[in-house]
């Protein structure tokens, strides 16, 4: 049996975003090189959603928003 291709993803159809894409990756590369240059490091930082979602093994904690300045 042999799976066919999802008929929106070809890539005729997202050509156009390629310049975008690549001029962001570019952007993205350059500002990293520059930060690295200067010893600087990426983290991920973690972000506080209003609601769990619906998964089953995600367990929810009580968090009090005190303000929205941080």
């Amino acid at each position: 049996m042999t799976s066919q291709a999802s008929p929106w993803w070809t890539p005729d159809v997202h050509a156009d975003r390629r310049p975008r894409l690549l001029a962001r990756n570019a952007i993205a590369t350059a500002l990293r090189g520059w930060f690295a240059s200067r010893d600087f490091i990426e983290v991920t930082t973690s972000a506080l959603q209003v609601s769990p979602g619906n998964e089953a093994h995600l367990a929810a904690f009580a968090t009090e928003a005190i303000g929205t300045d941080g």
